[in-house]
């Protein structure tokens, strides 16, 4: 069921490609990153390395109904900041995020699981920057579209990453030594 649910999401990502390619051919050049990010993801899906152990099926698709969450975003409601603020917040979380994506090299994965622990790249700063990462970038878009549906949402979908670390953390192995070296989890300075 688990290499099943990746070939799905290695699909899905791989269909995100061709739509972001498309909002980019379109003149949506924040679409770029994005593709960028989504065939990664893609690839990673497919050619990831076994995983030691799993977390049992419900955190599984509580972590593809959190990833597939921002896709319910709506572009409405108020600006809060000028919009090349919001594009710059934005794509500095989409850059953290494909940073990370790149660190995470095989062990990549949407579910909770073992597949090695990875400490170098942005690895080394963070323990959870692809979190953060999207969590920025998802900032960026709540500070150019602010609403309450996309701030509920987007609080649903922090309070699932919250819950992903916690059973993260305690499934890989090695991990309190890598705590110990790595400070931060998500927020250098506060957390």
């Amino acid at each position: 069921s688990s290499s099943l649910l990746s070939w799905a999401g290695a699909a899905f990502w791989g269909a995100m490609v061709g739509l972001r390619a498309l909002q980019a051919f379109d003149g949506d050049w924040m679409a770029v990153p994005l593709a960028l990010q989504a065939g990664l993801a893609a690839y990673r899906l497919i050619e990831r390395d076994p995983t030691r152990s799993e977390s049992p099926v419900a955190w599984r698709l509580l972590a593809w109904c959190a990833a597939l969450l921002p896709f319910a975003l709506r572009p409405v409601g108020v600006a809060l900041v000028p919009e090349w603020t919001a594009a710059l917040i934005t794509l500095a979380g989409l850059a953290l995020s494909l940073w990370a994506l790149v660190s995470l090299g095989r062990s990549f994965g949407v579910a909770p699981a073992d597949r090695g622990l990875v400490g170098c790249g942005a690895y080394r700063y963070l323990r959870h920057p692809m979190y953060a990462g999207e969590h920025l970038s998802y900032l960026g878009y709540l500070a150019a579209h602010w609403g309450v549906w996309n701030l509920a949402l987007l609080g649903i979908v922090l309070v699932s990453a919250l819950l992903r670390i916690a059973e993260e953390e305690g499934h890989i192995a090695g991990y309190p030594a890598y705590a110990s070296r790595v400070r931060w989890r998500l927020l250098p300075g506060v957390w």
